[in-house]
């Protein structure tokens, strides 16, 4: 199986700015977009405590991410389909047009997760008892080449850069989709990326 590698997002989510809040506090229910079909090709990560970048204190007065080869977030499963976008997001910019079109080729990547942050494994610079602000991004592969595809997650209507996101308390276990634009029928395999944050990313 595939290692889930972690990239840094703490750089696009500070110079960007925008933050949909009311998606981080709720789990997305799976919609699957039209009619969909299982992706059984596709080489799925291996459920396991996610590697990733975590917000914590570097210094008395300021915090940045750093990486940790093992995380509390544990990836209780994934499940993936093609399937079609159901709505059309616009790009924050106007003058960009859509990023996505209703009924424009999706992947889509259901992936559940659960929070093991604790009292006694604590979630560094949490203010409400280890709920965390979790933060997804994949990349895609067909014959060991990437897949030129942007993230048009339903829970992040400003792309930029930005990724699907959910919020779990201590001990919760949810489910988010990560969409991804893309044509490509022939994909076998992806990475995903983690972010996680104790407070709110500003």
């Amino acid at each position: 199986m595939k290692i889930v590698l972690a990239t840094v997002l703490i750089v696009v989510i500070a110079v960007s700015g925008i933050f949909w809040f009311p998606a981080l506090s709720r789990t997305l229910e799976p919609s699957h977009g039209g009619s969909t079909t299982p992706a059984t090709k596709v080489e799925q990560v291996t459920p396991q405590y996610l590697p990733g970048y975590v917000s914590q204190p570097i210094s008395n007065t300021s915090s940045g991410s750093v990486f940790e080869s093992v995380t509390r977030i544990f990836l209780v499963s994934t499940t993936t389909y093609y399937g079609y976008a159901n709505e059309t997001v616009k790009s924050p910019n106007p003058t960009e047009g859509n990023i996505i079109n209703k009924g424009d080729p999706i992947f889509i990547i259901n992936a559940t997760l659960r929070n093991d942050y604790n009292p006694q494994n604590p979630l560094p610079l949490s203010n409400d008892n280890n709920y965390a602000y979790i933060f997804l991004k994949a990349t895609l592969y067909s014959q060991n080449r990437t897949i030129n595809a942007n993230d048009v997650s339903p829970t992040n209507p400003h792309i930029g850069g930005l990724a699907a996101n959910l919020g779990l308390t201590s001990g919760e276990t949810g489910s988010v989709e990560v969409w991804m634009s893309t044509a490509n029928r022939n994909i076998d395999n992806y990475t995903i990326n983690l972010d996680v944050f104790g407070t709110p990313p500003a």
